[in-house]
């Protein structure tokens, strides 16, 4: 299939954190698309950097928390945050209620790496991850760790 064929995606699983609807392999490498659904208070992936990809989000619901460089960012519905590469980021759902958002991938491939990742941790049986091997797979793809502030709940002084 060549990125000039249409299509159209039905999210199956709308249970996993992370979904990939559409890859390079339907866009003829061009653009990868993906939901997040993320239950409250999940974390979301630590601070990292891209070498070879831009990444947008878009929430359609809940308030999705960003660290975009050295700004954080709550991001509520209908909110699109633009991700460039070499621009370290990480994101999280800090708030009481679950955040739904579409991701969009340019140029596709890093998809790839989470095939790779759900293979890895499907092998796992239930034992923790190693993060040396999640490293060395985030590398593979172009994808380093970033040092830099930590996402905090904007209004964490309202819960004492």
């Amino acid at each position: 299939m060549t990125s000039f064929e249409p299509f159209t995606v039905v999210a199956a699983d709308q249970s996993q954190l992370w979904a990939v609807l559409a890859g390079g392999d339907r866009t003829g490498g061009l653009v990868a698309f993906g939901q997040a659904r993320l239950p409250a208070h999940a974390p979301g992936p630590t601070r990292h950097v891209h070498s070879r990809e831009d990444e947008a989000i878009f929430v359609i619901s809940g308030v999705l928390t960003l660290q975009v460089d050295e700004q954080q960012i709550e991001a509520g519905p209908g909110t699109l945050q633009w991700l460039p590469r070499r621009v370290p980021h990480a994101f999280a759902n800090l708030s009481d209620e679950p955040v739904w958002a579409v991701g969009v991938i340019v140029p596709a491939g890093m998809e790839k790496l989470f095939a790779e990742q759900a293979e890895y941790f499907t092998s796992l049986r239930g034992q923790p991850p190693d993060p040396q091997v999640l490293l060395e797979l985030s590398r593979k793809y172009g994808i380093l760790p970033s040092p830099g502030p930590s996402l905090e709940r904007a209004n964490a002084e309202a819960d004492y």
